[in-house]
């Protein structure tokens, strides 16, 4: 099975109430006008000794930071739930607990409960996070033909820290990733956009979704696609751009109209952002070449 047949089960004939929008999108948007979101991480799945306890924990925090980011809103509140097999050190508790400390602070977020729980094996952690109130939210569904295609930052830097840790034996985009939350409010909240959605799948992943919901397509041009110096020469370096996944950028489709404003906007948020291709009524293409076979899936044999 994928992930997506698995999530497709799990929501048949399911009631909708008390959301307004919910499941499929980032986050789901219930009537009080906040959305909320939840994410797992699960000790030898998303994470090995590339990441201390102190990255774990921030990074759980900034992946449900990020969903609320790609709704185009502001985190306020999480819950914890943490299940660890009897043979953990009280350090690893204390380092984990650090690192998600310092995430909940950087994005002002209030750990409010949660519940721990015991483990046969591997550590799970998982937060739910919810966020505040306001008026307008972004959608994946909402793409318009003629739309560019715009990132946030650099893509595929997780991915080579991932398969090439010697090169990189320090990585932040895997290790301690800062998803431009701020940024996703203002554009949002300033009416710059038409749909949006966090890269936490992989580019090609996360732009077929989009379009599908949105019923259009989309043309990418590879040498567009904004890379770090640490990719420069490697072989593999679109491979890691658009088909792992775990950058917790931006993918956003707005107006030809709202460009110089958009980079107005992420100069003041000390941010980048690229224009990578256009939105289409045609498939989801990767221009003059093929996309490249998921580096990534979950219950793949």
């Amino acid at each position: 099975m994928t992930e997506q047949s698995i999530i497709d089960i799990l929501t048949l004939g399911q009631r909708t109430a008390p959301n307004r929008c919910g499941v499929g999108d980032d986050a789901a948007l219930l009537y009080d006008d906040r959305v909320v979101t939840q994410d797992t991480m699960v000790e030898g799945i998303h994470w090995d000794d590339k990441l201390t306890p102190e990255d774990v924990g921030w990074k759980l925090v900034a992946v449900n930071a990020s969903d609320i980011a790609a709704m185009g809103g502001l985190p306020e509140w999480a819950t914890l739930s943490l299940s660890v097999p009897n043979t953990i050190e009280e350090a690893w508790i204390r380092a984990f607990s650090s690192g998600m400390r310092q995430a909940l602070t950087h994005w002002n977020i209030a750990l409010v409960g949660g519940d721990t729980t015991g483990s046969p094996n591997c550590i799970v952690a998982s937060m739910t996070m919810g966020s505040r109130r306001q008026s307008k939210w972004a959608w994946q569904h909402t793409a318009k033909i003629g739309d560019d295609i715009w990132v946030t930052g650099t893509l595929g830097e997780s991915a080579s820290g991932f398969f090439e840790p010697d090169k990189h034996p320090y990585n932040t985009a895997l290790q301690r990733p800062t998803p431009p939350v701020q940024f996703a409010h203002a554009i949002q909240n300033a009416g710059l956009i038409h749909a949006m959605t966090d890269l936490s799948d992989g580019l090609h992943k996360d732009l077929k979704q989009l379009c599908e919901k949105s019923n259009v397509g989309a043309l990418i041009n590879p040498s567009d696609i904004p890379a770090s110096s640490t990719l420069y020469g490697n072989r593999n370096a679109l491979s890691y751009q658009v088909a792992f996944g775990e950058d917790y950028e931006l993918l956003f489709t707005a107006p030809p109209r709202t460009e110089r404003v958009l980079r107005k906007l992420a100069a003041s948020h000390r941010i980048t952002i690229h224009c990578i291709g256009k939105i289409t009524t045609e498939q989801v293409t990767l221009k003059d070449t093929e996309w490249p076979p998921a580096e990534f899936t979950h219950f793949s044999k």
